[in-house]
This record gives structure tokens, C-alpha cells and sequence, in this order.
């Protein structure tokens, strides 16, 4: 493989590489074909649009032109300057505002303006930002002191003042410098031992392939960067040098960076022999499924969030009239959408959903996670649910999450409702389908809501994704039933 001098860098590869180094490398190297489409590009995109749209109410332009007839606002610069030696560094200056200063235009200057998504500022934003300031440094020949970011909160545009420091520019040029070593090495940088980060990205499954034939420890449900590097310390780096370790020598190990690592020992050998075996391990948790098997009849409930507003638009149901050991037919299967439009609708919703609860009220509820329980109890109380009401609900919700994790230790990297449906075999009904593309679906409904066609494509996705969510948690329980009846 050839290395990449002449390619310049650019924003987007400087965040890529920020987020994770062996990601900026991929962008330049990697097979495109294994590349995904996430649905979370794409939010961030109309996020970083309703944010721009906010300030775009003043006078504004495009290019360079716009900052030489002093607009407001200057939209879609693109500037490339050699910020390190013998490489250009390209920039997308989504977004200019008028401020303060002598420019070579006149009396004003003009200050990079980002936006974020989350609940603060982070590293990758401060750079990004300290980037812009440099670029438009040079084109107007005056250093601008402070950049803008901009995040919505509860549907408000907020902004923040960020100073473009000069300790910021030297950790900018050195980040600069180490991307640069990165891309122009012939392989890839090692695969990041955070693994969370990695569901959101468009490369996860090319590194997922690596991970899991090297025998990487960030594969193992459980463990985290932290204590990757704590098993390193003591000779274990991979999945099957930790299957074999004995629980009470790894124990004993672990307890000497702190006495709570000891306790994680036997969780984790177990689910590095389950992994490595590729087989399902049976706990003996002392717990019971009679609440399951002697229930006649369930309620599935799972809902669908914008967390941006803490908003949750669909609480989806599904009945199951019948025991969950008898044969049931999933296409006959009803489900019951209930839609929240606005967060000011709750007590209407709450009305719904009490006559769906009291409807079948000697039906235990059960979900996946804590999401729902905690959301619904919410909102109880909220709109007055008496204390009675709420201990009566509290009672009815069984996690199958909870009794996933107390039984069974399974060949999974994770125990999210996708890595276990998939595990047993369910498919979701649209490939390619999650949280994030459900609430992409949302937004894009939401605004073509003023063509008053209210079941449109978007809605009817979010319908089939939620029920498939509901449909997934209940061939869960009824794993946990079946395989339950194949030990006795």
C-alpha cells in the first residue's frame, strides 16, 4: 500500500482522527464497499442546519464576497493554507459571523462559528474551532480571539464564547503533526480499546472482522479501555489467554490496583470462555421465571426518544393474549402505537396509556432496559399518578435484560437488545435499522407533517422498527423460557 504525502488534511479527517486514529486512516485507505451509512451523519447534519438557521436571520453572504461587503454572516468559505510544514491543510468554514477588529476589509474581523451535539464541549470541537481560527487568521489578516459554538437545548439555540488561545493552536499544530504520521504510515493504527464509541461509526464492521480474529479484549462484554490496560499490565492480551487464567489468580492480580477489580475477575473470565467458545454459558443465579411462565397473557411496551428535547414520541405496546408457551403467530401479532407529537400533549398521552395499562391490568409488562420503566413512571408522576398507582406499576415491569444478564453469559459483545435478538436468531424487518435512523425518521415526518400526510412513509417505518423492538424483546423472554425447559 502506497503512502498518502500529497493528500492535504482537512477538517473532517482531523475529526475523524480525533475521535479515533485507525478512523482517519480508513477514511484515506479503507475499502469504501465496507464502509456503512449511519443514520447519525445525517442528524448531525440537519442539527448543524437548524443551528446555522438561527443566525442566518441577519444580513448575510456567501464566500469571500460576503466578508468583503462586511455581511453578518459568511457562508461555505473553503480556505487551504500549510499550517505544518509541507502539507496543506484544508478547511470548511460552514459559517463566518461579523465581529470586532481591523481585517483587511475594514473595521471588523469575522470568527468561526461550529456546532455541537452533546452535553458539552469536547476536545474534538476545541480543535476543530482553533483549525477555523487559523484559516481565516490568514485570509483576513487579523487574529480573531474567540470562536463561536453553537448547540441546541430544549429547541433554543445557545452559544458559547471559546478562546482561540495560543496553547490551543500548539496542541492543534501537534495533532496536525501526529494525523499526518498516521496516514502516511502503511498500516493502521491499532483498533481503540474504547469500543462504545464505535457503534456510531460508518467503519465499525471492517474493525469488528479485525477485533474478533485477533482475539482483541475490547471484544469482551465488560471490558472497557481501563481495564484492557489493567489486564495488560498483569501479561493478558487477548480472549483466550483470559479463558484460561484461573478466576482466583486473576483475582488476587486485579486487587492490586484496587480490591473492586478483584470482583470483575469471574465475570469476565466467564465471558471471554463464552466468546472464545462461541457458546452460551448457564448461570445459577438463584432467580426465578415463574412471573414469565405462569403469566396469561403479556404486555411488550418499548418507546422511541429524541433525547436532544427528552421527548418520547412513540410509546409502542404489544398484547400477547395467550401463555408464552403456547404457539403464537408473529404476523397476526397487533400492535399498538401511541404517539406523543408535542411534550406539552403528556397529560392526553398519559389518559392513553392508563386505559391501555387498566384495560390488561393483571398483565405483567415486561421491556428491555431501564428506558421504559423509568420514562413511564415519569411521566406518572408528573401528570398525578397516585403513589398507589405508581407502586402498582412498579410491580408489573419485568427486565429482560436483567434476567438475560442473571442467567445466561453469552457469545455476545454486548447485551443490547440487537446483540441478543441477533444472537437468537431474530431479524429486524429493515436492514440497517436503529434508534438513530427511528428518530432521523422522526424528524423528517415532523417536518413534512404540513402536507397533512400523516401516515407517510417515515411514520410507518418508525411503526415496523418499534414493533420489531417489542416483537425482539418478547422471542428474548420466550428464549429464556424455552432454554429454562430444555435443562429441567
Amino acid at each position: 500500500m502506497k503512502c498518502n504525502k500529497s493528500k492535504p488534511i482537512n477538517d473532517h479527517l482531523l475529526r475523524s482522527w480525533i475521535r479515533c486514529r485507525r478512523k482517519a486512516w480508513l477514511e484515506i485507505y479503507g475499502d469504501k464497499q465496507k464502509k456503512l451509512w449511519t443514520a447519525h451523519s445525517t442528524l448531525q447534519l440537519n442539527h448543524q442546519n437548524d443551528c446555522f438557521h438561527n443566525l442566518s436571520k441577519k444580513s448575510y453572504g456567501i464566500g469571500i464576497q460576503a466578508c468583503e461587503e462586511g455581511k453578518n454572516i459568511a457562508y461555505g468559505i473553503r480556505l487551504k493554507y500549510p499550517l505544518i510544514k509541507n502539507r496543506i491543510i484544508k478547511g470548511n468554514l460552514p459559517i463566518l459571523r461579523k465581529t470586532s477588529g481591523e481585517s483587511i476589509w475594514g473595521n471588523f474581523s469575522y470568527q468561526p462559528v461550529i456546532v455541537r451535539q452533546g452535553k458539552k464541549v469536547t476536545r474534538e470541537h476545541r480543535l476543530i474551532l482553533a483549525m477555523a481560527g487559523l484559516l481565516i487568521n490568514n485570509l483576513q489578516k487579523f487574529q480573531v480571539q474567540k470562536g463561536l459554538i453553537l448547540h441546541k437545548e430544549n429547541e433554543i439555540i445557545k452559544l458559547e464564547k471559546i478562546k482561540l488561545t495560543n496553547k490551543l493552536n500548539i496542541e492543534l499544530i501537534d495533532s496536525l503533526q501526529n494525523l499526518e504520521k498516521d496516514i502516511e504510515s502503511k498500516t493502521p493504527p491499532a483498533i481503540t480499546s474504547n469500543r462504545k464509541k464505535c457503534t456510531i461509526c460508518a467503519w465499525r464492521k471492517d474493525c469488528d472482522a479485525v477485533a474478533i480474529k485477533k482475539g482483541n479484549l475490547s471484544e469482551v462484554s465488560g471490558i472497557g479501555a481501563k481495564r484492557e490496560l489493567l489486564l495488560n499490565k498483569i501479561g493478558i492480551n487477548n480472549i483466550k489467554e483470559l479463558a484460561k487464567i484461573k478466576h482466583y489468580v486473576l483475582k488476587e492480580n486485579l486487587e492490586k490496583f484496587g480490591t473492586q477489580y478483584g470482583d470483575i475477575s469471574q465475570q469476565i473470565i466467564l465471558q471471554s470462555k463464552s466468546q472464545s467458545m462461541n457458546k452460551a454459558i448457564k448461570l445459577n443465579p438463584g432467580i426465578t421465571l415463574d412471573n414469565l411462565k405462569k403469566a396469561k397473557g403479556l404486555l411488550i411496551y418499548d418507546i422511541e426518544s429524541d433525547p436532544d428535547i427528552k421527548h418520547d414520541f412513540l410509546h409502542g405496546f404489544i398484547r400477547i393474549p395467550n401463555n408464552i408457551y403456547d404457539e403464537m403467530s408473529l404476523k397476526k401479532i397487533k400492535y399498538s402505537p401511541l404517539l406523543n407529537l408535542e411534550k406539552d400533549t403528556e397529560r392526553s398521552l398519559w389518559k392513553r396509556i392508563q386505559r391501555k395499562l387498566n384495560q390488561h391490568k393483571d398483565l405483567p409488562i415486561i421491556h428491555y432496559g431501564e428506558t421504559e420503566p423509568i420514562s413511564l413512571l415519569k411521566l406518572g408522576l408528573r401528570q398525578g399518578a397516585s403513589s398507589h398507582e405508581i407502586d402498582a406499576l412498579k410491580k408489573r415491569f419485568i427486565d429482560i435484560h436483567l434476567l438475560i444478564r442473571g442467567y445466561w453469559c453469552l457469545p455476545v459483545r454486548n447485551y443490547g437488545l440487537k446483540s441478543i435478538a441477533e444472537y437468537i436468531g431474530f431479524e429486524w424487518e429493515q436492514s440497517n435499522s436503529d434508534g438513530a435512523r427511528a428518530l432521523l425518521w422522526w424528524r423528517q415526518w415532523k417536518k413534512s407533517r404540513k402536507l397533512n400526510n400523516v401516515y407517510s412513509k417515515n411514520l410507518k417505518s418508525i411503526f415496523k422498527y418499534n414493533r420489531d423492538d417489542c416483537i425482539a424483546t418478547l422471542m428474548i423472554a420466550k428464549w429464556l423460557i424455552d432454554q429454562e425447559c430444555k435443562l429441567s
